[in-house]
């Protein structure tokens, strides 16, 4: 399933190319054009010539033409690029499987706000994974089923979202009622409304919301215990996260960060020591999920 829904992007002839892939095993696939398309797993990369044979040659790679991503267009947005603007605004769509196709070209802006993309160049599909299980730790040292204020933090790419996704997924299969905020549809992963990842049984998700909107709604119309959020920064995210906790429920959210140290700097000490009960400081890229330390709001290590 995982494999027909990430060809389900290309052309017949990208098709054929790279039909012989196991993609679990892929993260990205970048494609420009006339340039060699770009295979990403973790922080390798390869490419793959014109009879579907890896090669690690630039030069050797299938070189991308105009007409593969006009038909990668055409095959992402089902032939309708009318029926995605919504999605192309944010620059990406999300497809059936729950991967992204983001976009790069020449964004047309009016009154200050984009309305499309055309003469698109670039194309990258982020496939859609998960790690069932990476919140074990996590959730061992806050002990089972336990609710508690929570930031994650790390750089780009640390898996901040990976974590999220699984402490959500562990906690709504314990018997909590989870209402995740997926303003950029990186969490659930939703397609036509329904998560392609697994967040769990007990979970709602409003998808394509900004947070703050998206947890008020939750808070107001699904009774959730525990809200998730991605990418928090806005102060209106801090304030319906406020608003959250008055409510009673409990939030895990994540932040880009080396360390607490940086997220003081960013938002201000006052601001996270009054929500947040543990900050969780991943290891950062190349070390998807792995854990650095734990502390408490106030930034005190704590063991794991």
């Amino acid at each position: 399933m995982l494999k027909n829904t990430v060809l389900d992007c290309f052309g017949e002839k990208m098709r054929k190319i790279f039909g012989g892939y196991d993609w679990r095993n892929i993260n990205e696939i970048r494609v420009r054009a006339e340039r060699p398309v770009i295979l990403k797993s973790g922080s390798n990369e390869y490419f793959v010539n014109n009879d579907g044979q890896a090669v690690f040659e630039p030069q050797k790679g299938y070189i991308a033409e105009h007409s593969d991503l006009e038909q990668m267009v055409n095959m992402i947005s089902d032939y309708s690029l009318y029926s995605v603007q919504e999605q192309l605004r944010k620059g990406f769509i999300t497809v059936r499987g729950g991967h992204r196709a983001a976009f790069a070209g020449s964004y047309a802006v009016e009154n200050g706000q984009v309305c499309t993309v055309k003469n698109i160049g670039s194309i990258n599909i982020r496939i859609a994974g998960e790690i069932k299980n990476c919140a074990d730790d996590v959730l061992r040292f806050f002990g089972r089923g336990v609710l508690k204020n929570t930031l994650i933090i790390s750089p780009v790419c640390g898996g901040k979202t990976t974590l999220l996704r699984d402490m959500a997924r562990q906690l709504s299969e314990d018997g909590a009622t989870v209402g995740i905020a997926d303003e950029r549809g990186e969490i659930a992963a939703c397609y036509m409304g329904v998560p392609q990842l697994d967040v769990g049984i007990r979970t709602d998700v409003i998808d394509g919301c900004p947070k703050a909107d998206a947890i008020s709604m939750l808070i107001r119309t699904m009774s959730p215990e525990l809200i998730c959020a991605d990418e928090i920064g806005a102060e209106e995210d801090f304030s319906a996260m406020r608003e959250a906790a008055l409510s009673g429920a409990f939030v895990i959210c994540t932040a880009h960060g080396r360390d607490e140290e940086d997220i003081y700097k960013k938002f201000g000490y006052q601001r996270i020591a009054e929500i947040f009960d543990r900050l969780i400081v991943l290891e950062g890229r190349n070390n998807i999920g792995k854990i650095k330390h734990i502390a408490n709001g106030r930034g005190e290590k704590i063991c794991l």
